[in-house]
């Protein structure tokens, strides 16, 4: 049985930023540490980018919460591919599509610097993946607010290799799915055969000036703003789905693909699906056949029913690793296969392998994992 992990993360080092512009190095990412004892708790670590302290989960690992984490700091920076690979091969995972962690906020203001932060990542992302013995994947991340910019460095992406996404959140910078100044970005995603992941974070700074005036309540992530977790988590990404549904794009990119990660599952689709075919918009159910858009699974969903109303050619699985929240996966085979009784063999060799193939553009093989 051949596994396909479509949501996995890096956690960003000062490697990660190794290959910005000489000219930009004094406006570098630089890790701050805080003691523990502060109303951050286990998140006492942070990185200084363009004189702002910045929050992106446990990003960077200078702080406990990383410490405290069952793998260690080389498998989670990425800094030797081997050690993550070792992690896969624990968990019998064959392949990994990377996503950034940084993604869960916006990454600075200034649109330059965010590009040349944005390289940096691709490089490294671009030569960790490709020392990986192809099974390493990942999703660039592109400047939303500079579209030219941004096919600039899909195109540079494609040709360093290991790319199959271009990383997104529901909402770009106060800009939904649809805005039209994204269109370029589609385009050059499509003409290089990559999918656009849309994955949990939040990328609206206007959504999160909403709740400014209040505070956190006991055991909330101090990286999301207070009382805002899911709607600008989980939520955007469905607000992302009903963008695209009720837009043009998939009639003007045709063969572009979606991915719809960490939205709490897959039972959503239902009330989502429902609601646009009642408003006359038919052509969701279509894009799922016709494998143009992919939804993350949790194990504890009612699969066998959401299937049966939306096909079997959507479902994908994701670890989260090296998260520990909510939507990560020790054990995201074990996790999964329990359901194998009720759900079928067809289905399960979908589930972990054959969507996740055709959205990503991966070909994978049999192979003989270290554990």
């Amino acid at each position: 049985m051949i596994v396909i992990d479509t949501d996995a993360h890096v956690m960003e080092s000062e490697e990660t930023w190794s290959f910005l512009d000489p000219a930009l190095y004094p406006r570098r990412p630089v890790v701050v540490r805080f003691p523990e004892d502060t109303s951050l708790g286990v998140f006492n670590a942070a990185w200084l980018i363009d004189e702002k302290v910045r929050l992106f989960g446990a990003s960077p690992t200078a702080g406990e919460r990383s410490l405290r984490k069952k793998y260690n700091l080389d498998s989670q920076h990425l800094a030797v591919p081997d050690e993550r690979l070792k992690d896969m091969d624990r968990r019998g995972l064959d392949y990994q599509v990377i996503h950034p962690t940084f993604g869960l906020m916006n990454l600075c203001e200034d649109v330059a610097l965010e590009s040349a932060l944005m390289q940096s990542y691709n490089t490294f992302l671009a030569q960790k993946c490709n020392a990986s013995g192809g099974r390493l994947f990942y999703s660039a991340v592109v400047p939303f607010r500079d579209p030219e910019a941004a096919v600039a460095e899909i195109r540079r992406v494609a040709e360093m290799g290991s790319a199959v996404a271009v990383f997104m959140r529901g909402i770009e910078w106060d800009r939904p799915v649809a805005d039209p100044s994204h269109f370029p970005i589609y385009e050059e995603a499509q003409r290089h055969g990559l999918a656009m992941a849309v994955h949990v974070g939040s990328g609206s700074p206007g959504m999160r000036q909403v709740f400014d005036h209040l505070r956190r309540i006991p055991g909330e992530e101090p990286f999301w703003p207070a009382h805002m977790k899911r709607l600008v988590g989980p939520i955007s990404v469905q607000f992302g789905f009903y963008s695209l549904i009720e837009s043009t794009i998939a009639a003007d990119f045709p063969n572009l693909r979606w991915a719809f990660l960490e939205a709490t599952g897959c039972e959503w689709l239902l009330g989502a699906v429902g609601s646009l075919e009642r408003a006359g918009k038919m052509n969701a159910r279509r894009l799922f056949d016709d494998g143009r858009v992919f939804v993350g699974c949790e194990p504890n969903e009612d699969l066998a029913y959401v299937t049966k109303r939306m096909g079997a050619d959507f479902a994908i699985i994701g670890s989260d690793m090296p998260h520990q929240d909510e939507a990560a996966h020790e054990d995201l085979v074990g996790d999964f296969d329990s359901r194998r009784a009720d759900l079928g063999d067809t289905f399960m060799a979908k589930l972990f392998c054959g969507n996740a193939a055709r959205l990503y553009g991966i070909d994978p093989k049999p192979m003989v994992r270290a554990v």
